[in-house]
């Protein structure tokens, strides 16, 4: 099957394979997105919307399948106690 999915019709996630793009929380508290061959940048930034804002990209592994490794913001709000400490400034949320 080839890689280059068809600009219409069904969904282009291939039938009976993973999604180009998964995002999914590890068991140690990181956002992982996993973008497979085939993707496309609408099916990538569309799995990039789904993270927290306060999350940062970290690392990337992998070689054909590619695992992009988000983390919180230390001090962000999403790690403290309701009430304490202020959100960070992040420019893109101006």
């Amino acid at each position: 099957m080839p890689i280059i999915p068809p600009a219409h019709g069904p969904w282009r996630t291939p039938s009976g394979q993973p999604p180009f793009v998964t995002v999914r929380r590890s068991h140690t508290g990181d956002w992982e997105v996993t973008v497979r061959p085939g993707a496309d940048p609408v099916d990538v930034s569309s799995a990039l919307v789904a993270l927290p804002v306060d999350t940062v990209f970290t690392e990337a592994l992998g070689d054909v399948d590619i695992i992009l490794i988000f983390r919180m913001i230390p001090g962000s709000p999403a790690l403290l106690p309701k009430g304490i400490g202020n959100p960070p400034v992040i420019p893109a949320m101006r």
